[in-house]
């Protein structure tokens, strides 16, 4: 039975080692002007100049999730998760969603297929605001073997709103979003530990939340100094936003079961769960302390204050310790 992502086939370490090769080859390429790179830290999404404003780029896919969409004959919610996997990047800039345009691969032309992908795209782009403007349906038999789905979403920020984690200081209160699940991520671990429970089967398909819609309602009334998008690399996301600092976690939102589950099923420790799984919290915002509470009213139900920010460097949580 595996028992880390690693083993079910990801290594974290190696991939982060195999796209620092890619970025040492492209980190020089560029223009001034319009389009010239705007360079941060935390990597959710590449910015460029435009006028006084700057476009937000970011791109992604749905992942290993979508076989087991397909097992649960699910596939209209893999388009929700890949506008979302890209809409929720863009917001951890301040950047609001404007456009998305899809790339779907197969391995033939299947009309029902498209549709149900397209139905989940369509309702993607409705939860964030944004226009689906175009797309690409590539027909690769030799290479592919089912289907792929992935996007791109471009939004706007204006320069001097862009939230690149520079104002975050020590007293400064973590903002915990809860998740409807996995979400995207982890999927080829859950994979090897599913048992075909067709209830299990539907909570681990849910679609990934999208929080575009509360989150630009929070930068239009907070100065918001912080935010973190939980993907691959569980918790270990919010020192993207700026490493100065630890990020004390004491009162987190629940564990949903889903991950109770996966942690038995596995016998997968715990700082291999929060390595690997958002642990239920799938966005984490930081707010000046003073904000904290005008900014859960104004995020909503699926909100709480989990922790603060500190002196040193890691993610301390109640269940693990980050380096």
């Amino acid at each position: 039975m595996v028992s880390t992502y690693s083993e079910a086939g990801v290594d974290i370490d190696a991939s982060e080692k195999a796209t620092e090769a890619l970025i040492a080859q492209i980190k020089n390429v560029g223009r001034k002007g319009d389009g010239e790179a705007i360079k941060l830290d935390n990597g959710f999404a590449g910015l460029v100049k435009l006028g006084n404003g700057a476009l937000a780029m970011c791109t992604d896919g749905v992942g290993s999730k979508l076989l087991l969409a397909e097992e649960m004959d699910s596939i209209h919610t893999v388009g929700i998760d890949c506008v979302a996997m890209n809409t929720n990047d863009l917001i951890c800039v301040g950047a609001e969603p404007l456009s998305f345009v899809d790339y779907v691969a197969l391995d033939k032309p299947d009309e029902e297929l498209m549709a149900k992908i397209g139905k989940g795209l369509a309702e993607g782009c409705k939860q964030s605001n944004c226009t689906l403007s175009g797309g690409e349906t590539a027909i690769l038999p030799e290479l592919v073997h089912g289907f792929d789905i992935a996007g791109t979403s471009v939004g706007y920020v204006k320069q001097e709103e862009i939230i690149d984690g520079t104002k975050i200081s020590e007293g400064d209160v973590l903002i915990g979003l809860k998740s409807s699940g996995p979400h995207s991520n982890g999927y080829t671990l859950i994979r090897k530990l599913f048992d075909g429970d067709k209830e299990l089967g539907k909570k681990l398909v849910e679609p990934t939340r999208i929080y575009v819609k509360e989150v630009m309602d929070l930068i239009k009334q907070v100065d918001v100094h912080g935010i973190a998008h939980i993907t691959g690399g569980g918790l270990d996301n919010i020192s993207r936003i700026n490493d100065n600092f630890q990020y004390i976690i004491d009162t987190p939102l629940p564990v949903p079961s889903v991950f109770d589950w996966l942690q038995e099923k596995g016998n997968i420790e715990d700082k291999e769960m929060y390595r690997t799984f958002n642990m239920g919290m799938g966005m984490v915002i930081i707010v000046d302390k003073d904000d904290a509470e005008k900014s859960v009213s104004i995020l909503g139900e699926h909100a709480k204050v989990i922790g603060s920010v500190g002196s040193g460097k890691g993610v301390s949580h109640n269940a693990v310790q980050y380096e």
